[in-house]
């Protein structure tokens, strides 16, 4: 079973809301869940732990290719293997509504947050995907 099907899963079929936590093979996906239906899901974050340490430059490079999930493409723009994180971003052209999606990569943890450009800032925001979205999602950040 992969890690997407396990979180699938654990949501069930009416949908289970908060802090949804699965593990298989020795990685962890954690999603924070605002609401859910047998067809989509709506969330904070997602983040997933894998089971070793992997390079932050080299991954910060793979994920803007591996990570099909999500509807916007996002790209390097701060990687500091010395300091053992990367941060991803949509691009300003991908950009709808002044939203955009982090990923935030660290040696072990990868995280997916969306945040809206607002006037003193950016606040986060939620994001609403299918359920096959979300377990896709999860297994290319497993990957």
């Amino acid at each position: 079973m992969t890690l997407g099907r396990a979180l699938d899963g654990a949501l069930g079929k009416k949908g289970k809301t908060g802090e949804v936590v699965v593990e298989e093979g020795g990685a962890k996906a954690v999603v924070d869940v605002v609401d859910a239906d047998r067809l989509g899901v709506t969330v904070k974050r997602v983040r997933v732990s894998r089971a070793e340490d992997r390079d932050v430059a080299e991954e910060a490079a793979a994920l803007p290719e591996r990570l099909r999930a999500l509807p916007e493409r996002v790209e390097p723009v701060e990687v500091d293997p010395g300091l053992g994180g990367a941060i991803l971003r949509t691009g300003p052209e991908d950009m709808r509504k002044r939203e955009f999606f982090q990923v935030d990569v660290g040696e072990r943890d990868v995280e997916v947050r969306r945040y809206r450009v607002e006037d003193e800032g950016r606040g986060e925001v939620d994001f609403t995907m299918t359920r096959g979205q979300l377990k896709q999602l999860i297994d290319e950040l497993k990957d």
